[in-house]
């Protein structure tokens, strides 16, 4: 095996021991409940049952030829003895007379067979008899009557010669019961009850293939995952902006997608991105709006358009009229007016709302007129951002990730299925598509899911007056963070917020 197919391996091997801790980490609840509900039933119903009690009785049988004296010969006859004798201990003759005997109202021989358990004591002329009893004077009293009839029994009839049968060890009364053992029920109930909720788990991940972790993303498509974004606040009518109050850790997700988006398209520089979903409602709007919102806080012209003609949202997004749009620019068929950008509270950030819905949109963004629109955007700005109608549904994302320079796919995690993201990747692939990689959104954030780095950002209006100051942590590198630094620099124009990156270690953090 060469090195690379070791490194692979050993980066395989991490990958799943790593799918496997996540999805520990997604199921302990689970393993922990089933533990505990199982054992605290074994406690409940173990403390129902009535305790049951032993005791036991020795006898020593001996065979001797000659009174007085054992010969070897002896002891080998005894040891044989000693399992016909354990035998016949529980015989009916021995069993009825110690039931007419024994003052015991309603005792019967059945019940006392059901009771009773002799043993051999391997290697040795010993033979012990047991009782087992809810009474522990009863079990004491039946295992010394058995014993003691026995012996008189074996002596009386001569089976053997006197003194060859004794008991050397009476029965006591016991101190504690040999079942229920509640210790070991509980411990057997809590084991159980682990394999079983671990049992259960593994079945509902094995039914459920939807992504949850980047590992599910590379499993699914084979494409990185750009960055995770965590869950935002919800406003069906509108759009959740980084500039609206969002918390500062989700807010600076999207400066990490754009900072990964140029260095994914660092030999091939991406003009025109298209972000695309497999289905409705992963989020993709969401992201085209704060990707593009990213993009011109570091001080590039961007226009986000609403390629979407069949359900189109950046217009709530941003409070702007959909009267006009996309759809009025691809009909006029004449020269880009820069009055069809239209301008936001945000700088250097353009909207082209999608306008009036057609009944062919497919037809419409396969015209090579809507190809001469997006060459005179990018004449225009550095940026055109496009949102699109969800890749599964219709073609009209595939069309537009043929005529786009980059496309970023979107998948929302435990929602998203694998096959549907796989389908989708092949769908933008097969359109000659160039995916950088996916987004998953709508993450729920762990504690300490941002590593040990921290990203202090702040923002400075046109007034000079500081709008947002806050230190969140985020994964980022050095060399990342020299990068934003880079690209916060470049922009033009005073209107545009300057954003200072400061990287450091949390001293707190150790």
């Amino acid at each position: 095996m060469t090195e690379a197919q070791e490194l692979s391996a050993d980066v395989q091997h991490a990958s799943d021991a790593k799918r496997y801790f996540g999805m520990l980490g997604r199921w302990w609840w689970l393993l922990l409940a089933g533990s505990a509900l199982a054992g605290a039933a074994a406690f409940f119903i173990t403390g129902t049952i009535q305790p049951t009690y032993q005791a036991s009785a020795t006898l020593l049988i001996n065979q001797v030829e000659t009174p007085g004296s054992i010969v070897y010969s002896d002891v080998l006859t005894s040891e044989r003895l000693t399992q016909t004798y354990r035998e016949l201990i529980t015989k009916r003759p021995i069993l009825e007379s110690v039931v007419n005997k024994a003052n015991e109202p309603g005792l019967t021989v059945g019940e006392l067979s059901s009771k009773l358990d002799t043993k051999a004591v391997k290697d040795t002329q010993l033979v012990t008899v047991s009782v087992r009893d809810q009474s522990p004077e009863r079990a004491a009293r039946l295992a010394n009557n058995v014993a003691q009839t026995f012996v008189e029994t074996e002596t009386s009839d001569a089976i053997t010669r006197p003194g060859t049968t004794r008991i050397v060890e009476p029965a006591g009364v016991p101190s504690s019961p040999i079942s229920p053992n509640l210790r070991l029920n509980v411990a057997m109930a809590v084991l159980l009850g682990l394999v079983l909720a671990g049992s259960l788990a593994l079945l509902i991940e094995y039914m459920d293939d939807t992504v949850k972790s980047s590992e599910d993303v590379r499993f699914a498509s084979g494409m990185p995952t750009l960055v995770e974004v965590g869950r935002l606040p919800h406003d069906k009518d509108r759009i959740p902006l980084s500039s609206r109050g969002l918390p500062m850790a989700e807010a600076e997700t999207y400066a990490i997608l754009r900072t990964n988006v140029q260095f994914s398209s660092i030999a091939r520089p991406a003009r025109v991105i298209l972000i695309a979903s497999a289905n409705s409602g992963d989020g993709k709007s969401t992201t085209a709006a704060n990707y593009a919102l990213a993009c011109a806080e570091a001080g590039r012209t961007v226009a986000l358009v609403d390629a979407d003609l069949r359900r189109p949202s950046l217009h709530r997004a941003f409070g702007l009229d959909n009267s006009s749009g996309l759809t009025n620019l691809l009909l006029k068929d004449a020269p880009l007016d820069v009055s069809a950008l239209v301008p936001t509270s945000h700088p250097n950030l353009f909207v082209i709302p999608s306008g009036p819905l057609p009944p062919n949109p497919t037809e419409l963004l396969e015209w090579a007129g809507f190809d001469a629109v997006i060459e005179q955007l990018k004449s225009k700005v550095d940026l055109v951002v496009l949102d699109s109608a969800p890749l599964l549904a219709v073609a009209d994302a595939r069309i537009l990730a043929a005529k786009a320079d980059a496309t970023i796919l979107v998948a929302d995690q435990g929602r998203t299925r694998a096959g549907a993201l796989r389908a989708a990747y092949y769908a933008a692939t097969r359109a000659n598509a160039n995916v950088l990689g996916v987004v998953l959104n709508k993450v729920r954030r762990g504690r300490g899911s941002y590593g040990s780095y921290y990203y202090e950002r702040s923002y400075t209006a046109h007034d000079g007056r500081s709008k947002e100051h806050g230190r969140v942590p985020r994964p980022i590198t050095a060399l990342a963070a020299s990068t934003i630094a880079r690209s916060n620099g470049q922009g033009t124009g005073g209107h545009r917020g300057v954003i200072d990156v400061v990287l450091h270690r949390d001293a707190k953090r150790k």
